[in-house]
Protein backbone atom coordinates (compact mmCIF):
# COMPACT_ATOMS: atom_id res chain seq x y z
CA UNK A 1 0.00 0.00 0.00
CA UNK A 2 0.56 3.69 -0.59
CA UNK A 3 0.49 6.32 1.65
CA UNK A 4 -1.71 8.83 0.54
CA UNK A 5 0.73 11.48 -0.35
CA UNK A 6 2.82 8.62 -2.89
CA UNK A 7 3.57 9.75 -6.66
CA UNK A 8 0.96 6.63 -7.67
CA UNK A 9 -1.71 7.57 -5.46
CA UNK A 10 -1.38 11.13 -7.37
CA UNK A 11 -1.12 9.84 -11.09
CA UNK A 12 -4.06 7.52 -10.03
CA UNK A 13 -6.58 10.62 -8.72
CA UNK A 14 -4.93 12.37 -11.97
CA UNK A 15 -6.81 9.40 -13.99
CA UNK A 16 -9.43 9.60 -11.84
CA UNK A 17 -9.83 13.65 -12.63
CA UNK A 18 -9.72 12.90 -16.30
CA UNK A 19 -12.51 10.38 -16.57
CA UNK A 20 -14.69 12.55 -14.95
CA UNK A 21 -13.44 15.68 -17.45
CA UNK A 22 -14.42 12.85 -19.97
CA UNK A 23 -18.00 12.40 -18.86
CA UNK A 24 -18.09 15.87 -18.71
CA UNK A 25 -18.30 15.90 -15.09
CA UNK A 26 -16.57 19.08 -14.54
CA UNK A 27 -16.75 19.88 -11.18
CA UNK A 28 -15.40 16.43 -10.06
CA UNK A 29 -12.84 16.58 -12.50
CA UNK A 30 -11.14 19.88 -11.18
CA UNK A 31 -11.80 18.31 -7.77
CA UNK A 32 -9.57 15.61 -8.37
CA UNK A 33 -7.21 17.47 -9.91
CA UNK A 34 -6.50 19.88 -7.60
CA UNK A 35 -5.76 17.02 -4.73
CA UNK A 36 -4.05 15.57 -7.27
CA UNK A 37 -1.83 18.59 -7.33
CA UNK A 38 -1.54 19.35 -4.36
CA UNK A 39 0.50 15.94 -3.99
CA UNK A 40 2.45 16.11 -6.73
CA UNK A 41 3.96 19.22 -5.13
CA UNK A 42 4.82 17.94 -2.29
CA UNK A 43 6.37 14.96 -3.36
CA UNK A 44 10.01 16.17 -4.14
CA UNK A 45 10.46 13.09 -6.87
CA UNK A 46 7.54 13.77 -8.87
CA UNK A 47 9.05 15.14 -12.29
CA UNK A 48 7.67 18.71 -13.45
CA UNK A 49 6.32 17.42 -16.42
CA UNK A 50 3.85 15.63 -14.47
CA UNK A 51 2.86 18.76 -12.25
CA UNK A 52 2.87 20.36 -15.98
CA UNK A 53 0.58 17.91 -17.23
CA UNK A 54 -2.17 18.18 -13.85
CA UNK A 55 -1.36 22.04 -14.44
CA UNK A 56 -3.15 21.89 -18.15
CA UNK A 57 -5.28 19.72 -17.49
CA UNK A 58 -6.98 21.76 -14.18
CA UNK A 59 -6.49 24.89 -16.55
CA UNK A 60 -8.22 23.70 -19.11
CA UNK A 61 -11.13 22.02 -17.07
CA UNK A 62 -11.63 25.96 -15.22
CA UNK A 63 -11.42 27.06 -19.04
CA UNK A 64 -13.70 24.75 -20.34
CA UNK A 65 -15.95 25.58 -17.08
CA UNK A 66 -15.83 29.69 -17.95
CA UNK A 67 -13.51 30.35 -15.15
CA UNK A 68 -11.00 31.93 -16.78
CA UNK A 69 -9.51 33.74 -14.26
CA UNK A 70 -8.34 30.50 -12.67
CA UNK A 71 -7.40 28.79 -15.85
CA UNK A 72 -4.53 31.66 -17.04
CA UNK A 73 -2.29 31.37 -14.06
CA UNK A 74 -2.25 27.35 -13.96
CA UNK A 75 -1.65 27.73 -17.62
CA UNK A 76 0.93 30.39 -17.60
CA UNK A 77 2.74 27.66 -14.54
CA UNK A 78 2.74 24.96 -17.19
CA UNK A 79 4.27 26.63 -20.31
CA UNK A 80 6.77 28.13 -17.63
CA UNK A 81 7.63 24.23 -16.21
CA UNK A 82 7.75 23.03 -19.97
CA UNK A 83 9.82 25.51 -21.21
CA UNK A 84 12.68 24.85 -18.16
CA UNK A 85 12.26 21.36 -18.75
CA UNK A 86 13.10 21.55 -23.03
CA UNK A 87 16.23 23.50 -24.12
CA UNK A 88 14.21 24.30 -28.05
CA UNK A 89 11.12 24.14 -28.92
CA UNK A 90 9.17 21.02 -28.33
CA UNK A 91 5.64 19.83 -28.45
CA UNK A 92 4.59 20.19 -25.24
CA UNK A 93 5.79 23.77 -25.16
CA UNK A 94 3.21 23.98 -27.74
CA UNK A 95 0.77 22.40 -26.53
CA UNK A 96 0.98 24.55 -22.95
CA UNK A 97 1.02 28.04 -25.36
CA UNK A 98 -1.78 26.42 -27.05
CA UNK A 99 -4.08 25.98 -24.13
CA UNK A 100 -3.25 29.30 -22.65
CA UNK A 101 -3.39 30.96 -25.91
CA UNK A 102 -7.03 29.26 -26.16
CA UNK A 103 -7.84 31.20 -22.46
CA UNK A 104 -6.89 34.16 -23.57
CA UNK A 105 -8.91 33.98 -26.73
CA UNK A 106 -11.90 33.03 -24.57
CA UNK A 107 -11.32 36.14 -22.43
CA UNK A 108 -11.26 37.70 -25.21
CA UNK A 109 -7.40 39.43 -25.38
Amino acid sequence: CYSSSHPKVALAIHHLASSYESMGQMEKSIEFYQEALEIKRKCSDVPLQSVSATLMNLGCCYRDSGNLKESVPLLEEAVAIERSCHSSPHQDVALAIRHLASSYKSMGQ
